[in-house]
């Protein structure tokens, strides 16, 4: 049989383990719960950070795809030059060789005599079969000759100084083209690219949410756990109020300081 003094012995130390007991689980459940709290924290500013990531590559995907749109019209557009530029080199080679039969004409002297000839409406029938008329005539065919292959060359002139301008236009279109094409396998090269980077932050995104989501399923139950454990009776409530509430009034009052005597 226990006596009062082995009682007060045990309770003296059932009261002094209990209560270190109670500081040690209190630290240990604060130390779990702020290692909760600041993984859970990272986990958070990781999620945030991926999603905002995959915002900014949405952006330049989209950036990319219109400047492929871009380069696609233009390209379109060069073709459209291109083929123009080719139509009016090749109705001006018709017109050279036309213009150059013309000319081979004019020095095998198979045209006909009246085109280069002027009028002779105007001439004296008497002086027709004269020397004189006759050495006019050659004169005034020459004359016509020599204006007829002026003609003939001013226009080979033009038509040459109009293909180097074409050539030299299609081929600045050429240069653009190239470039456009160069532009395009850079563009398609970054999206491919965003592609990857895409799928490899949605496969990160996706492990974090699913450890995120374990960590506050276990955190949930973590607490809901503690709070559950934390309900105690109206009986042990109203004792421990009892006690507290005066023993923090003399806790007070023994720290309150003792006025000088004047």
């Amino acid at each position: 049989m226990m006596t009062d003094s082995d009682q007060c012995s045990q309770i003296s130390q059932d009261n002094l383990s209990v209560r270190d007991r109670g500081i040690s689980s209190g630290r240990e459940y604060s130390r779990i719960v702020d290692t909760f709290g600041r993984v859970l924290a990272h986990k958070e500013a990781f999620r945030i950070s991926i999603e905002a990531k995959l915002a900014s590559i949405g952006q330049q995907v989209k950036n990319n795809i219109e400047n492929l749109e871009t380069l696609m019209r233009n390209i379109d557009i060069y073709n459209q030059n291109i083929d123009k530029i080719s139509n009016n080199l090749a109705q001006l080679q018709t017109e050279e060789s036309s213009i150059k039969t013309r000319y081979e004409e004019f020095l095998n002297g198979s045209v006909e005599n009246a085109s280069l000839e002027d009028d002779d409406n105007n001439i004296d029938l008497d002086s027709l079969g004269s020397r004189e008329y006759l050495i006019q005539r050659r004169k005034n065919y020459l004359e016509n000759l020599d204006q007829s292959f002026k003609r003939l060359d001013g226009e080979l002139f033009s038509i040459e100084k109009l293909r180097a301008e074409l050539e030299r236009a299609r081929s600045e279109i050429l240069v653009k083209k190239d470039d456009a094409h160069k532009q395009m396998a850079v563009l398609e090269e970054d999206g491919s690219r965003y592609l990857e980077d895409v799928k490899h932050r949605e496969k990160e995104l996706e492990s974090s949410l699913d450890e995120e989501r374990l960590l506050i399923n276990e955190f949930n139950r973590l607490v809901n756990d503690a709070e559950k454990t934390l309900e105690i009776s109206d009986e042990i409530d109203h004792i421990l109020f009892t006690y507290l509430t005066p023993a923090e009034s003399n806790d007070t009052t023994s720290k309150k300081p003792v006025s000088a005597i004047e």
